[in-house]
């Protein structure tokens, strides 16, 4: 079975990230009791792709960042014409951020877990350039991967309040 290809982002994948995004936070946050469903749920499909299409016109270099949005480079993993996963970088969304790169987000779907595509979206995203990220405290899964990729806890957290959840900052 051939591998999913990496690449950038288009704004015609906006529903298929949507949908990774939907499918993952289901399976990733709801079912394992780690966020409430109300919340997940409350984010509807059309508002998630309204936001992709937007992230996707950003990274493409089609639209400048609107008001609420900043600069973002948008990878994806595709099975075929089927987005399979994503990831998604920026110079960050904090501050006081302890790196000029962040990865904003990393998701592939279930099916296609422990097949190197969260690391293929990983290498394409980031490299082995010098990165942090937020993950959940209680994600060990996601944890550990990004430990096999160089990154450790630095003690700063935080508490998110539209998912009601506290995260960790991991740097390498």
């Amino acid at each position: 079975m051939p591998e999913p290809i990496i690449r950038p982002a288009r704004i015609a994948d906006a529903p298929g990230i949507a949908d990774v995004h939907w499918r993952s936070h289901q399976t990733t946050y709801v079912e394992p009791g780690r966020v409430d469903r109300e919340l997940v749920e409350a984010w509807s499909m059309r508002e998630r792709i309204q936001g992709w299409v937007t992230y996707a016109a950003i990274s493409e270099g089609v639209l400048p960042p609107p008001d609420g949005f900043h600069a973002v480079r948008l990878a994806v993993a595709v099975d075929g014409d089927r987005v399979v996963g994503w990831a998604v970088t920026s110079a960050g969304r904090d501050e006081d951020g302890p790196r000029d790169l962040e990865l904003e987000g990393l998701y592939v779907l279930d099916e296609f877990h422990g097949r190197g595509v969260g690391q293929a979206l990983v290498d394409a995203a980031i490299g082995d350039r010098p990165a942090y990220l937020w993950v959940l405290d209680d994600n060990p899964r996601a944890q550990a991967f990004y430990r096999r990729n160089g990154f450790a806890f630095d003690g700063a957290e935080k508490w998110d309040d539209r998912w009601q959840v506290r995260e960790l900052r991991m740097t390498r």
